[in-house]
């Protein structure tokens, strides 16, 4: 079983299937894509691998793989076993509760203070949009012998349903209704979507002991088109 793999994405169903719906499914693929019918080996490998995982240990996949229907993210910070490694626990821990932390806080000293702030913040990531993706890349499809059958844009619409995500009144077996396909990992933010950047603020005016600075903070994993607020907390010198 590969936890890796978005099982029903391949066979274009959703998390809560049954399993007659999901076995209808992979025989409208695999003929399809099989190969005596001058299918796509690869691609039918794809759906017998995503179709197995399903059948027969889909309990276990939907808890653990990411792609899951009952996957919870926390869940991995308490599956303890021989190579346990607390330091790498700790890290996936302050990651996950620190991607929706959106409110950025600093603390300045009143009398010293004379408009200027310097802070840091997560940023959307310019070069992919904040989508994570590297949308400038090409797209290599190779054979069950690894020969190059086609290349294309990342961002390019899917040929088989020509990006409209529907093939033959139904959704689309190659993006799985997408309209596009094979999306890489962006090279500046590693898929994160969002990345460290600094921030400088001048002419600033406090107000009391907390001032709030509106959309300053950071922008949100989910929706990078949300960001949380700057907060200044002042405090005087003892």
């Amino acid at each position: 079983m590969d936890l890796n793999i978005d099982c029903y994405k391949i066979l274009g169903i959703k998390g809560d299937s049954t399993e007659k719906e999901i076995k209808k499914k992979y025989y409208f693929l695999s003929k399809i894509h099989h190969p005596d019918k001058n299918g796509d080996p690869v691609e039918f490998n794809r759906i017998n691998k995503a179709y197995q995982t399903l059948t027969e240990d889909r309990e276990e996949y939907d808890r653990k793989s990411k792609f899951g229907a009952s996957y919870n993210e926390l869940e991995e910070l308490f599956i303890i076993d021989m190579d346990y490694d607390h330091n790498d626990t700790r890290n996936k821990f302050d990651k996950i509760k620190n991607r929706e932390s959106l409110d950025v806080r600093i603390s300045i000293d009143k009398d010293d203070f004379d408009g200027s702030i310097e802070f840091v913040r997560m940023v959307k990531c310019k070069p992919c949009d904040g989508t994570g993706r590297d949308n400038s890349s090409k797209i290599v499809i190779r054979d069950e012998f690894g020969n190059i059958k086609g290349t294309f844009d990342a961002d390019g619409g899917c040929d088989l349903c020509e990006g409209t995500g529907r093939y033959m009144e139904n959704q689309c077996p190659f993006c799985c209704g997408d309209g596009k396909v094979g999306m890489k990992q962006c090279g500046s933010c590693k898929g994160e979507r969002r990345i460290i950047g600094k921030q400088k603020l001048k002419g600033v005016v406090l107000e009391g002991e907390e001032t709030i600075i509106k959309s300053m903070g950071n922008h949100s994993f989910y929706d990078v088109g949300k960001c949380g607020d700057l907060v200044i907390v002042t405090k005087e010198k003892a």
